[in-house]
C-alpha cells in the first residue's frame, strides 16, 4: 500500500440464512460463495475487492458466517470478565459445536478487521418476531464498531406494505447501541440509488484519513456504474 492510500473493510453480518452471500453477489455484480436454503452455509469470513482506485485504495466487502444461537453467545460473553478476549480462547467449540464456533469467528473478524458493520435483517418478518435481534445487537455492540442496519426483502417497492414494514423496522433499530443508520437494501435486486445512499452513510463513520480514500473509491464506483 502506497503512502496516503487505505484499505477499508465493510463486513456483512446477520442471522444465519438471511441473504448475506446473495447481497454480496449483488453489490459485487459477480458470483461468490455458495448459496443454499439452509443455515451456516458460510463457515469463514471471506473478502472480495468491491472497488479499487489507481492510487491503490481498496474497498473490501466481507461475507461472514451467520449468527445462530446468539442468545447463548450473548450469555457466555456476559459471563466472561473480558467478553472480547473470551471468544479468542474458546477453541473447544471448534470441535464440539461447529455452528457456534462459526458465530464466534464472525464476531472475531468484526473486532479485528472490520471498519463498518453492514447488519442485514430479514425485513419481511415483523420486528417483534425476530427473537434473536436483541442478542445480536448486544454482541455486535461489544466490538465497538459502527453499524448500518440494512433492511432486506421489504416487499414491492413503493407499496403500502413496504412503507409500513420499513417504518416498523426503523423504529425498532434506530435506538440500538452502535446502529448509526437504517437503510433499505434488497439483496435480490440491483439498485444503484440504494447503493449510493449506503456509501454516503458509510462516509461519516470512518476516520478522516479513510474518508478521503473512501471519497476516491466512491468516485471510482460512480465511474464504473456510468460505464
Amino acid at each position: 500500500m502506497t503512502l496516503g492510500t487505505h484499505t477499508i473493510s465493510l463486513s456483512l453480518v446477520s442471522h444465519t440464512n438471511v441473504g448475506k452471500t446473495t447481497l454480496a453477489r449483488t453489490l459485487l455484480a459477480r458470483d461468490i460463495g455458495e448459496i443454499r436454503d439452509e443455515a451456516h452455509v458460510t463457515e469463514t469470513a471471506e473478502s472480495q475487492v468491491l472497488i479499487e482506485t489507481a492510487q491503490g485504495d481498496r474497498l473490501l466487502l466481507w461475507d461472514t458466517p451467520g449468527f445462530g444461537d446468539t442468545l447463548r453467545l450473548a450469555k457466555r460473553m456476559a459471563q466472561a470478565g473480558n467478553p472480547i478476549g473470551w471468544f479468542l480462547t474458546e477453541v473447544w467449540d471448534r470441535w464440539r459445536d461447529r455452528a457456534f464456533w462459526s458465530s464466534q469467528r464472525a464476531l472475531k473478524h468484526v473486532w479485528e478487521q472490520c471498519d463498518v458493520v453492514l447488519y442485514l435483517v430479514n425485513a419481511s418478518e415483523a420486528p417483534e418476531d425476530a427473537g434473536y435481534l436483541d442478542a445480536e445487537l448486544q454482541v455486535l455492540s461489544h466490538t465497538g464498531k459502527p453499524a448500518i442496519a440494512l433492511l432486506n426483502q421489504l416487499g414491492v417497492p413503493g407499496s403500502a406494505g413496504e412503507a409500513e414494514l420499513e417504518a416498523r423496522w426503523r423504529k425498532r433499530l434506530e435506538g440500538a447501541k452502535g446502529v448509526h443508520a437504517v437503510l433499505p437494501l434488497d439483496a435480490f435486486s440491483r439498485c444503484w440509488v440504494q447503493e449510493g445512499v449506503l456509501w454516503q452513510a458509510v462516509t461519516p463513520l470512518l476516520p478522516l484519513p479513510q474518508q478521503e480514500a473512501f471519497s476516491r473509491l466512491q468516485a471510482g464506483w460512480r465511474e464504473r456504474q456510468l460505464a
